[in-house]
């Protein structure tokens, strides 16, 4: 709609995708899958707009990190939270805690996990 107005001069987006992307993804061509192609063409963007791809991979290794990390919290609350738990529900039975030993006392003590 803008190559109609007076002052239109025009634009040159077409150069810039031949430019950018076909460098990599024609000029060298390899097999791409539908993934790898994006990935690769949204870093080549990222690069010709002034981004550099250590500080983009460092905050990304930084955010896995943290991520595993409260994962590894979440596992450990949720462990601790089982373990008592179990241990109450299971605590008040007073067979567990008679010393005969007989088919349902070690059925009893195998679902508790001794």
């Amino acid at each position: 709609m803008n190559q109609y107005e007076k002052n239109y001069i025009g634009c040159s987006a077409e150069g810039h995708v031949s430019h950018i992307l076909s460098a990599r993804l024609s000029s060298r061509p390899l097999g791409w899958s539908r993934t790898g192609l994006d990935q690769m063409a949204r870093l080549r963007v990222f690069v010709a707009n002034g981004g550099e791809v250590y500080q983009l991979f460092m905050k990304k290794k930084k955010e896995e990190a943290n991520e595993a990390r409260e994962i590894k919290i979440d596992r450990e609350i949720i462990r601790r939270r089982k373990l008592s738990a179990s241990t109450e529900k299971l605590g008040n039975l007073p067979m567990l805690n008679i010393g005969q030993r007989s088919t349902a006392t070690r059925f009893l003590l195998s679902v508790r996990g001794f």
